[in-house]
C-alpha cells in the first residue's frame, strides 16, 4: 500500500512518514481527509478522469514530540475540494486533486481492507 501525505495547500505529495525513523518520540503520518464522520486515507495516486464532488476536512500531521499523535483532525480543520471517480461511490472513495496531472486517492476506513486494495488497484491501473 502506497501511503501520500498532502501539502494541499501547496499542491504538493510527498511520502508518508514525517520523522527520522527509529525516532523514540514519532509516528507515521497518513494522509487523511474527513466527510462527516467519515475518514478517507490516502492510498496512492492516480491520473484517472474526476469530477468535482464537494469539500473535506483535511487532517495534520502531529509526528514528533511526546505526544505525537500522528493524523489528527484540528478543532478548525482547512478544508479541501474532493472529486469522485466514474463508477465508484464517494461513500467508499474521494480524489483529491495535486499538480496537474493527478488525484489522491482516499478510500474511506470502513471499506473492508482487501475491498481498499482493490479500489486503488483499479483505479491506478496496479496490479494489488
Amino acid at each position: 500500500m502506497k501511503l501520500l501525505l498532502l501539502g494541499l495547500g501547496l499542491g504538493v505529495v510527498v511520502a508518508a512518514g514525517c520523522s527520522p525513523a527509529g525516532s523514540p518520540s514519532s509516528a507515521d503520518c497518513s494522509a487523511q481527509i474527513r466527510v462527516a464522520d467519515v475518514v478517507y486515507t490516502s492510498h496512492g495516486s492516480t491520473s484517472r478522469d474526476a469530477t468535482r464532488h464537494g469539500r473535506a476536512d483535511e487532517a495534520q500531521c502531529h509526528d514528533i514530540g511526546p505526544d505525537a499523535g500522528g493524523s489528527v483532525f484540528a478543532d478548525d480543520p482547512a478544508q479541501v475540494r474532493t472529486w469522485t471517480f466514474e463508477g465508484y461511490s464517494p461513500d467508499e472513495v474521494l480524489g483529491v486533486k495535486y499538480g496537474t496531472n493527478g488525484f489522491g486517492v482516499f478510500v474511506a476506513d470502513t471499506v473492508q481492507p482487501d475491498q481498499r486494495e482493490r479500489i486503488y488497484a483499479e483505479l491506478s491501473g496496479e496490479e494489488p
